[in-house]
């Protein structure tokens, strides 16, 4: 058999319904050729598929003798063409003893003339032989489905002896005698042709014959079984029971079932039977399959699936089976669970509902990949039922049939989705963290130079009458350096992983104080609504870093209110948190705004209106007070944004140093400056000066020790936090083990818990903030100095 497409298993029971309806006709036609080929040709176009059906008879004369055409449906394809045609096929495959499929596209040269001669995509030959003898072919031309070519070879294969002795009647059996041989051998041909068990039972129910096939697997021998009882093959009816059965089956002209069959020895075995009733003659015709290796290998079978499905269930993962077009065949209770759905509720769907059409276009264009033998793994995104978005990590293999044909994809897949975020968080996190750190790096020099000339500027501000072009010259300076003061400390806040001093802050009082201050500069388009609860108390952290970042939230949402709105800030106490909101009926965000909104720089304001710092502020603060931040926002409806906080009681604040301003000491002191910064020491010697005293520079703690061991006696020490060596965290505990009356001021542009700790693990130390003004100098001195 030759064949350019893909067979499928033939169906054995359907065939055997196929010969029994046929065999039940020919035995009616067996006297007539003619009128048999006529019912033939009819019959096998509809089985067969085929566009026109042709059966040649051959002539007495050798294998290429003249043909004629019995019989032809339809019965307008007859031409000379066509016989002529054909003829030479016939000529082509003279050894030829079974069905011959040839299709255009696929067959040898000289057979693809011919079919182009006679018109045709494809055609089968079945040679119709007794013993050696060619005495005909069936020819079925243009197969419209050649997926059934295999059932229609074992249909041809079982009749095809059958159809060529009542050819060959036709021209060697002329009386009535031969006529009854020759009807013995038709239906001998057929009975032992046949691969399955065969028999032919009497309308009383004895058994007149049976197959080489069914007497093996019976045990029997053909002398033994003829003219028993069909009851004596059957292990489960009595008698009664099979004299009814046997009276449907006459009422119904056919039936298919399974029974247990009895051996001679007395053993047992399953079988399959497909029979039919042949009124004229009053008897039952059978095939009997045995089905004892297929019940085992069915049981077998059936215990492996058991098993497999046992394992697959018990998989974390998901797993499914689909076909070539993405409908689920299999699948586990994980992959239901993953796709949103009751248990088996996802086999027999396809998976086009569940996704865009971005990701169906993935999933097609991996399926096709794996129809070249490929293995790949994606991610894609699904749609549950319930409107969830989840992202799969899916890992795909190409399935076969016993032909090697491509049958559909084995899928094992996992919901990353969370675990995407976390590293989403944790990639954000390091980003802010590595900015943080160079956020750091840059506020410290900043400061040092902003320290010079605040330091410088304050001091000579103060030694000018007011109202004089010096004195305004110096204001000036001052402003500009506070303002980079104030810069510099969102660096610090955004660099910070905890807050410096930890203090109680009241929420409700701060946000009232932002409240004020924005009612007095936003447009009178945008209503502020405060709801803050009663219960809520404080919060412990750092009162300036709260108030910038609600100052950066309520500008943003004042900026997303173009057309005006209003603007929403409560407060509440959930399990043991301070949630603070800050909500706007501004324009809202859109998903893929929202992915980006926490990066650093990234920004959707035009340009010079926005540093994209803003929220990464934001989020900086809240992580440095233990808090945890949320956003939400859809497009046209607004924003809000949740922050919790670890609640605690507030508490009262000491006095801080009176409004007056501090003097200096009243007798000049000896301070030892500690700074590798040669602006810094330049500065604060002269602010040193102003205030009457001597400084003793140096640029490190190594040489203030050598200093101290050469007999220096200073009544304050200006340490710096910052520097190489030692550094402040060195130098400190040596400073302090060397003089322990002495104060010092911890100098630090960026005082963190670092700072604080060590200032807080010695006594006499004191924390001074980078950049300080002259008065802030003064003032510090004046806490630190006994009668100060």
């Amino acid at each position: 058999m030759t064949t350019g497409d893909a067979m499928r298993p033939p169906d054995s029971a359907a065939v055997q319904f196929m010969i029994l309806d046929f065999l039940e006709e020919i035995l009616k036609f067996s006297e007539s050729p003619g009128e048999m080929g006529q019912f033939l040709t009819r019959q096998l176009r509809e089985v067969m598929g085929a566009r026109i059906v042709v059966l040649l008879q051959h002539g007495p004369g050798p294998e290429s003798g003249p043909a004629r055409i019995v019989a032809l449906k339809p019965e307008r394809a007859r031409t000379p063409a066509l016989l002529d045609g054909l003829d030479q096929l016939v000529q082509l495959y003279p050894d030829a003893h079974e069905a011959t499929f040839l299709i255009k596209r696929t067959a040898e040269p000289r057979s693809a003339a011919l079919l182009e001669g006679l018109g045709l995509e494809s055609l089968s030959m079945t040679p119709l032989r007794v013993g050696d003898r060619r005495v005909g072919t069936l020819f079925a031309l243009d197969h419209l489905d050649l997926y059934r070519s295999d059932d229609v070879v074992r249909l041809l294969k079982v009749l095809s002896p059958v159809f060529a002795l009542i050819l060959r009647n036709t021209v060697h059996f002329e009386s009535q005698e031969a006529k009854v041989l020759a009807q013995a051998e038709e239906y001998q041909a057929l009975l032992q042709t046949n691969l399955d068990g065969f028999l032919v039972v009497a309308g009383d129910g004895r058994i007149l014959d049976a197959n080489g096939a069914y007497l093996q697997m019976s045990g029997y021998s053909l002398d033994d079984i003829r003219g028993r009882h069909i009851t004596d093959m059957d292990a489960n009816e009595s008698r009664q029971e099979t004299d009814n059965h046997s009276e449907k089956m006459k009422r119904e002209g056919s039936d298919r079932f399974r029974a247990l069959h009895r051996r001679k020895d007395g053993t047992t075995y399953p079988v399959e039977v497909s029979t039919t009733y042949v009124p004229g003659r009053n008897m039952l015709i059978g095939f009997i399959r045995d089905l004892t290796e297929r019940e085992a290998a069915e049981s077998a079978l059936r215990a492996s699936e058991a098993h497999h499905r046992e394992l697959v269930e018990i998989l974390g993962e998901g797993v499914a089976i689909t076909d070539r077009h993405e409908t689920v065949v299999m699948a586990n209770r994980e992959a239901d669970r993953i796709f949103g759905v009751d248990h088996n509720q996802l086999v027999g769907q396809n998976l086009r509902p569940y996704l865009d059409e971005s990701d169906w276009l993935r999933v097609v264009d991996h399926t096709l990949r794996r129809l070249d033998g490929h293995t790949d793994s994606y991610q894609v995104r699904i749609r549950r039922p319930d409107g969830i978005r989840r992202i799969l990590q899916l890992t795909a293999t190409p399935r076969r049939d016993a032909d090697g044909q491509f049958t559909g994809s084995l899928a094992v897949f996992r919901d990353v989705t969370e675990e995407l975020k976390t590293q989403e968080a944790l990639r954000v996190a390091q980003k802010m963290e590595s900015l943080g750190n160079l956020a750091g790096g840059l506020a410290h020099d900043m400061n040092n130079v902003l320290g010079a000339i605040l330091g410088l500027a304050t001091t000579h501000l103060d030694l000018q009458p007011e109202g004089s072009r010096l004195h305004a010259t110096f204001e000036t300076i001052t402003k500009a350096c506070l303002r980079g003061r104030n810069m510099v400390k969102s660096l610090l806040d955004f660099a910070r992983k905890d807050m410096a001093g930890e203090r109680s802050v009241p929420v409700n009082r701060l946000i009232q104080e932002e409240a004020r201050l924005l009612e007095r500069t936003i447009p009178p388009n945008i209503a502020i609504t405060l709801d803050l609860s009663p219960s809520v108390e404080g919060i412990l952290g750092d009162a300036d870093a709260l108030s910038l970042m609600l100052m950066n939230l309520c500008v943003n949402a004042v900026d997303a209110m173009t057309e005006g709105g209003r603007l929403t800030l409560s407060t509440r106490l959930h399990d043991g948190q301070v949630v603070v909101t800050v909500a706007d009926s501004g324009t809202g965000m859109a998903p893929e705004t929202l992915e980006r909104a926490l990066e650093p720089f990234f920004t959707t304001k035009p340009q010079g209106k926005g540093t994209g710092l803003g929220l990464s502020l934001v989020y900086s603060t809240v992580k440095a007070h233990h808090g945890e931040l949320n956003i939400q926002s859809w497009s046209g409806q607004g924003t809000s944004i949740e922050m919790r906080f670890p609640a605690v009681e507030t508490r009262s604040e000491p006095a801080g140093p009176g409004t007056s301003g501090p003097s200096a000491s009243a007798q000049p002191l000896n301070i030892l400056l500690v700074d590798d910064d040669e602006l810094i020491r330049s500065a604060v010697s002269a602010q040193l000066e102003a205030m009457g005293h001597q400084a003793t520079l140096t640029d490190c703690g190594e040489d203030a020790m050598a200093l101290l061991d050469r007999g220096l006696r200073p009544s304050v020490i200006i340490l710096d936090m910052n520097m190489p060596g030692w550094g402040g965290t060195g130098t400190l505990p040596k400073l302090r083990a060397a003089l322990p009356e002495v104060p010092i001021l911890l100098s630090t542009g960026r005082a963190d818990q670092q700072a604080i700790d060590l200032a807080h693990a010695h006594p006499g130390v004191t924390i001074l903030a980078k950049p300080f003004s002259f008065r802030e100098l003064q003032a510090a001195f004046a806490e630190i100095l006994p009668g100060g």
